[in-house]
């Protein structure tokens, strides 16, 4: 069967799985890659789930597994949503998916050898210094095989080798390239697009290690706060990063409720932003997203796995706002 009969075929099969989901239109797509689908919701496209896989049968897998979970409690969230009315600081737990773009944004693309030399200076820490108290383990291991962000050799022919970035909370390595090495050279990280004149480091498969807390307890030591769904934009300038989640529950009293928002951002300093750390889930979760990673114009695909994460006092603005 051709790619195309392929993309068809799988296309009108995964529909059917979102059977229960109405309005939901899905779209398969095949290139060098590999295999992705997305899956939207016609009321404006806030309620979205998709992934990336080197085949045809993981985005079966994926759907089944925990994409049609994901959709349901995303459109359960929005049917009763508002949108957050001021500026609010409180405690934050993050979904595992939100808590990876957060440490990819902060922590991961800070750790590329030419955006550390960019602005590394700004961040007020340096190699060696902490991100945080909290004994935090990040890696970017694009050995490790079945995900889209995977691979041998970089784009320069160097074999690829796991890196550990941050070690209990300290900062502990860089991503590097034949064009940004380190004093060791290259480790394996220089990546470009199909047609880009040239590579830069780039992550490939991050991880966020687990923790010692369950994802029950962190939300029970909130008095006051919120639990931020999966994330709808995110994105870093520098020294800032910026998190769109597409819905905020709040927690009151260790509980989530049913109060439930929408059209809310978090900006933050990186630094002050995983300074706030508090609190790391015992269970991680791998996530292939749908939406490459973009840098310098250049996008490439990067895994992301991450546990449950809790923050102490985060700023929450309306979305459009200004500090």
């Amino acid at each position: 069967m051709s790619a195309a009969a392929t993309a068809r075929s799988l296309t009108a099969e995964l529909t059917a799985l979102c059977h229960r989901l109405p309005g939901m239109r899905v779209v398969v797509e095949t290139d060098a890659t590999g295999w992705a689908v997305l899956v939207t919701h016609d009321g404006g496209g806030l309620v979205r789930w998709g992934v990336r896989s080197p085949d045809a049968a993981g985005l079966r897998t994926a759907l089944l597994s925990e994409g049609l979970d994901s959709l349901r409690t995303d459109l359960d969230a929005h049917r009763t949503a508002r949108p957050l009315p001021a500026r609010t600081a409180a405690p934050v737990v993050m979904t595992p998916l939100m808590a990876a773009i957060a440490v990819h944004e902060c922590v991961g693309h800070t750790s590329e050898a030419d955006n550390h030399a960019a602005y590394g200076h700004r961040l007020g820490i340096g190699l060696g210094d902490r991100w945080t108290r909290v004994p935090l383990t990040v890696t970017d291991d694009p050995t490790r095989s079945g995900h889209c962000g995977s691979y041998d050799h970089d784009d320069e022919g160097v074999a690829a080798v796991p890196v550990r970035l941050v070690e209990d909370g300290r900062w502990s390595g860089l991503l590097t390239s034949r064009s940004h090495p380190g004093p060791a050279g290259s480790n394996g990280h220089g990546r470009r697009a199909p047609a880009a004149p040239g590579a830069l480091p780039r992550m490939g498969v991050l991880s966020v290690g687990p923790g010692e807390h369950r994802a029950e307890d962190l939300v029970a030591s909130v008095a006051d706060g919120f639990l931020l769904g999966a994330p709808r934009e995110g994105g870093s300038v520098r020294e800032y990063a910026l998190l769109k989640p597409a819905w905020a529950r709040r927690i009151r009293d260790g509980r989530i409720t049913d109060e439930v928002y929408r059209d809310l951002v978090l900006r933050a300093h990186k630094v002050q932003l995983m300074r706030r750390l508090r609190g790391v889930g015992d269970r991680v979760v791998m996530n292939d997203p749908y939406h490459r990673c973009e840098k310098k114009g250049q996008e490439v695909s990067v895994s992301l796995e991450a546990p449950y994460l809790l923050f102490d006092d985060l700023l929450l603005y309306p979305d459009g706002g200004t500090p």
